[in-house]
């Protein structure tokens, strides 16, 4: 990112080695001078209603080379700002404001923004802003008795963000649920992806759940150890263990119509199977749960170790290994400075290059000054979080081919066009001066038709004398070496795969049947994995799913569209609930002329580009993992179901 960035995801520095004491004037004066200027703007606003502090200009600051924009201060009233924010923190006496009506906050995001809000734009950034203890929270609008509560036990499978928000929002309410895991621990991709140097590549305000406000993260962009502990955190704080059954495999669910149930049958930790009872089941078990193992000649020949990233051998030493890493993607690239290190060599396999990036601020920790202002300046964490919502979700024309753009001689649209060269100006900043290596990672499709990759010290790792950027395709795997098609073989003592998950394989392992015998892998065995809003199945009544088929947002953070899914899901449970509604089943109809809508609107979207192979193409050559809709489109659809696409089933 550009140091633009510096705006919103704040210059973290080592302002704290000063060790002034917290508190005191200079600490102030110097966490003041690291904030973000126009959410401490408003949030002084709000806190002294401070006239000057509206009447401030903004400027329109590209990021990314103007694949983005966002407001920002001039510096004289940066100046005036932190004079005004400086005199506020140290009086002695402050008087905590109240939290916004809909119209104040309204005016106030129209002052962050300096122009008009959308309604999607004011929506959902009432939401992220969190000022509200469950800002996705669902209610009752009259709510039954515990008796009737009690005959709707709800079944969750998976234990990851988007389950512990199922069982967050199910307890809030008072209803029954089950959470099932496979695994030993709370955390779904966090617990099981703990390979060196995992991190997150979306800042960790922007990546985090609305309903733990304020939580300290650790550094900007959070480390596994961090994300599994904040996800312990949820399952701690909201007594939602005595619920959670782990080292459990949900084996198969089959719905039951007699009782408007789903019979769920599970495999506990010591082997032996029973089956729960679920008038609801939501199938939390996210998109990168089954890795990817390549089939390559003579893999199961090799004799030494070999691991998956996502299984990691944590009592391995690679220290002095000869070590070939297999694949560059996003764990690949972020795995590989770490190996290069301590290894004797590291042989990197690559089958086609990536655009890496620069993300500013990626491996800095959040600096005590920073989570001091975080704490003790009123709503200043909120207005914080907004800015990092504000600027990433304007992506129209970010994705889109653009014909008139493409007609004068552009490649795919203007703002794409320009985050392509932004890119390719950093990857020859970076190694320009090696044309050999610059021709190895230079991609060629467009920017976004694959999962831009933080740059984790990448390029850096390929000019160090011990590593191999090897382009040629692997031939097959011996017992000690891998050959590759030029004739070169080369020993190794450890092979690591970075390979991916199958991301088309959703919802794995279950068997799933629904009504009428119907099962999941005949209803998607024409084309794949497809569903309603990403959410639901004709044919599979009472199921939701949080992350399902094209359910992937084009912008925003996980966390808060799983929160939306799940709101979706609960809200939904609590009309059939207070309804009496035996089961809700997507109609065929509303669901094939939603996926018609998509597929139309998939075409003009850069993931289909033929130079873009990625997870995001399952089998049969569609792209089945992102929608194409724009965010305020799709959120509007979303936000609360609506029962007239559902054939309603009435309690006998």
């Amino acid at each position: 990112m550009d140091r633009a960035l510096d705006e919103a995801l704040v210059n973290s520095g080592s302002a704290s080695e000063l060790n002034d004491d917290a508190g005191s004037a200079a600490f102030i004066s110097r966490a003041v001078s690291l904030a973000h200027p126009n959410a401490l703007r408003i949030a002084l606003y709000q806190a002294t209603g401070d006239p000057d502090l509206l009447a401030m200009k903004l400027d329109t600051q590209p990021v990314w080379g103007g694949t983005y924009f966002q407001p920002v201060l001039t510096d004289d009233d940066k100046q005036l700002l932190r004079e005004k924010a400086v005199a506020f923190l140290t009086r002695s006496c402050r008087t905590e404001p109240k939290v916004p009506d809909d119209v104040e906050l309204r005016r106030l995001m129209e002052a962050f923004n300096q122009g008009p809000v959308s309604d999607f734009t004011f929506q959902m950034g009432k939401e992220e802003l969190s000022f509200e203890a469950f800002p996705r929270g669902v209610d009752w609008q009259n709510e039954p008795s515990e008796s009737v509560k009690a005959a709707f036990p709800v079944i969750i499978i998976g234990a990851g963000a988007a389950g512990l928000t199922a069982a967050v929002q199910l307890q809030r309410l008072g209803i029954g649920f089950t959470v099932i895991d496979r695994n030993d621990g709370v955390g779904g991709t966090w617990h099981t992806n703990d390979y060196p140097d995992s991190r997150v590549d979306i800042a960790s305000h922007n990546y985090q759940l609305s309903y733990m406000r304020n939580y300290p993260w650790g550094h900007w962009f959070a480390t596994q150890p961090e994300l599994k502990a904040y996800l312990n955190e949820v399952a701690d704080r909201f007594d939602l263990r005595g619920n959670i059954r782990l080292k459990t495999e949900a084996v198969e669910a089959g719905w039951d119509e007699d009782s408007a149930s789903w019979q769920v049958r599970i495999r506990r930790p010591d082997g032996v199977e029973e089956v729960l009872t679920g008038r609801a089941l939501i199938s939390a078990a996210g998109l990168f749960n089954q890795p990817n193992l390549p089939d390559i000649p003579g893999i199961e020949s090799f004799s030494g170790p070999m691991f998956h990233s996502t299984n990691w051998e944590q009592g391995y030493d690679w220290t002095g290994k000869k070590i070939a890493q297999i694949g560059v993607g996003s764990t690949g690239a972020q795995l590989a400075p770490r190996l290069a290190r301590d290894a004797e060599s590291l042989t990197i396999y690559q089958r086609s290059p990536q655009f890496v990036g620069k993300r500013d601020g990626y491996r800095d920790p959040v600096g005590e000054e920073h989570q001091w202002l975080f704490d003790n300046m009123p709503y200043y964490w909120n207005w914080f979080c907004f800015a990092l919502f504000h600027m990433t979700f304007d992506v129209d024309g970010l994705q889109n081919y653009d014909r008139e753009w493409q007609k004068a001689g552009g490649k795919v649209s203007e703002r794409n066009d320009n985050l392509r060269a932004h890119l390719q100006a950093y990857i020859r900043e970076k190694v320009g001066h090696r044309p050999d290596l610059l021709r190895k990672v230079q991609a060629d499709y467009p920017p976004l038709a694959r999962r831009l990759i933080a740059d984790n010290g990448w390029y850096d790792a390929l000019l160090r004398d011990n590593v191999e950027l090897v382009t040629d395709a692997i031939e097959r795997i011996t017992p000690n070496a891998i050959l590759t098609a030029d004739g070169q073989e080369r020993p190794c003592d450890l092979i690591v795969l970075c390979s991916g998950f199958k991301t088309e394989r959703y919802l794995w392992p279950v068997r799933y049947e629904g009504r009428d015998g119907l099962t999941l892998e005949e209803a998607w065995e024409r084309d794949g994995a497809r569903a309603y809003l990403g959410i639901t199945v004709p044919g599979f009544p009472n199921f939701f799913i949080a992350y399902g088929p094209n359910g992937q947002a084009r912008a925003g953070g996980l966390m808060g569209w799983l929160e939306i899914w799940v709101r979706y899901a609960v809200a939904s449970i609590v009309r059939m609930i207070e309804s009496d509604i035996a089961s809700i089943s997507c109609r065929q109809e509303v669901h094939d002329a939603y996926n018609e809508r998509m597929d139309r609107a998939l075409e003009d979207c850069t993931w289909t580009a033929p130079e873009a192979k990625s997870y995001y193409i399952n089998e049969h050559g569609r792209q089945n993992t992102n929608m194409p809709w724009l965010p305020g489109e799709y959120y509007d659809w979303v936000k609360d179901p609506d029962f007239a696409d559902y054939e309603i089933r009435w309690r006998k």
